[in-house]
């Protein structure tokens, strides 16, 4: 959960801003934001990850009204599973992308 919780805040703050940009969320405030972040602390399992996106299941608007992201719904379990997943294994890519080129500066 050290590596899952930064990993969340940024791909969820990220999301919320990018609907804002579209003005599917110009009635909300920041409070909201703050309010997402404080949520994502309280994580602890994967169930409360799980919880956590059917409240904010509109911020994956690619699958509208389902919050579907990359041909699962994130509010089912799998869904989850599958979105915890892609964004850890992006952090390692960007991590060994990142070791690459320090090493080849090296």
């Amino acid at each position: 959960m050290t590596v899952i919780k930064p990993l969340l805040v940024a791909d969820m703050k990220q999301r919320m801003l990018n609907e804002r940009e579209l003005d599917r969320l110009a009635n909300i405030e920041l409070a909201p934001m703050d309010d997402m972040i404080e949520q994502i602390s309280r994580c602890t399992t994967m169930s409360s990850i799980n919880q956590l996106l059917c409240n904010y299941h509109y911020l994956f608007s690619d699958g509208g009204v389902l919050g579907i992201d990359g041909g699962r719904s994130v509010v089912s379990v799998d869904g989850t599973q599958e979105y915890v997943i892609k964004l850890l294994t992006e952090r390692i890519s960007s991590d060994l992308e990142i070791m690459r080129a320090h090493m080849l500066g090296a």
